[in-house]
């Protein structure tokens, strides 16, 4: 069994790698969806979220609005720790707990992380490769607005995670990702080739 530590910034196209890599049967624990499973069933968090930005975050019937929270929290350094202060202990326990049951598993042949604080977190030595997906930031922020992000919200959401060229420095494999699915999709076909016969 092989673990990879997939990781990128926001508009590189991480997620989409991800879903290249899983069409391939790798099986993917995503560091959002463990973000929102500690936020929308572990009600003591939510609580704790509330108290902290207010219920200006939840919508009409009581659930968190990810939306809201994430423009108010990536505005402001202050706010993007206390958030994190907040999510990430029991999001990474329920990541290390996915992983270790897939290990007892021995079902597959690899296992992806998918998240963008793989080294924030320090969480990197749980992985046996690290394979980060970059672009140029005009494409990530054009990527981000076709989302529904604004010019500001889309450069503060990078600027709050460490530099792509330090994300590189410590990758084992690295994808440019400034052009068109398909060529994305062949790189990521690409790594894999290169893992096997790594592996071999």
């Amino acid at each position: 069994m092989m673990i990879i530590g997939l990781t990128g910034g926001p508009g590189t196209g991480k997620s989409l790698a991800a879903r290249y890599l899983e069409e391939q049967s790798a099986i993917i624990l995503s560091g959002d969806e463990a973000g929102r499973i500690v936020v929308e069933e572990i009600p003591s968090i939510l609580r704790k979220l509330v108290k902290s930005f207010g219920m200006e975050i939840l919508n009409s019937d009581g659930a968190l609005n990810r939306n809201k929270l994430g423009s108010i929290a990536f505005g402001n350094p202050v706010s993007l720790a206390t958030l994190n202060s907040i999510v990430h202990p029991p999001l990474l326990r329920l990541l290390k707990a996915t992983v270790n049951k897939l290990k007892k598993s021995r079902r597959n042949k690899i296992i992806v992380i998918d998240a963008a604080l793989i080294f924030e977190w320090g969480i990197a030595n749980w992985c046996d490769y690290i394979l980060v997906v970059t672009a140029r930031q005009d494409i990530r922020i054009k990527r981000m607005m076709s989302q529904g992000l604004s010019r500001k919200e889309a450069r503060n959401r990078i600027a709050s995670q460490i530099p792509d060229k330090d994300k590189v420095a410590l990758a084992d494999y690295v994808i440019e990702n400034n052009g068109a699915r398909s060529t994305l999709k062949n790189k990521v076909n690409d790594f894999l080739l290169l893992l096997q016969r790594t592996e071999k």
